[in-house]
């Protein structure tokens, strides 16, 4: 499944598993990981049919020790950071219009990086 459907169906991903639920396939859990927006809609599901969910979290860690706040979350209304109380949470406690906030913080900068790496590749190549 892809979203333009040059391979197999078109669609993203929340597609077959709600297909799955509504067979009545059960799932003791569902794990995600990807896209903040990807996970949000994992979750949003899941969460009507109670399957406990886990969202692995990625945002910018800088340090690892949770002292530079970069990876700073809300889960379940609790201030939390990837790097030491995760990166994996219950996806239906995390805040992620937050976190999707949050991790456009850094897009200039990444972008930035980003430019300046592949600009060093190309003259490398020449």
């Amino acid at each position: 499944m892809t979203d333009d459907g040059s391979y197999g169906r078109q669609g993203v991903v929340t597609v077959p598993l709600k297909e799955a639920i509504e067979r009545g396939e059960s799932f003791d859990e569902v794990i995600t990981i990807g896209p903040l927006i990807m996970m949000k809609f994992v979750v949003a599901t899941t969460k009507p049919y109670n399957i406990p969910t886990t969202v692995s979290m990625n945002p910018i860690m800088i340090d690892g020790t949770g002292m530079c706040g970069g990876c700073r979350l809300t889960v379940g209304g609790k201030t939390m950071f990837a790097c030491v109380d995760g990166p994996d949470f219950n996806g239906f406690e995390v805040d992620f219009d937050e976190a999707i906030a949050r991790s456009s913080m850094y897009a200039q900068f990444e972008q930035n990086a980003r430019e300046k790496h592949c600009n060093l590749l190309k003259k490398a190549e020449e």
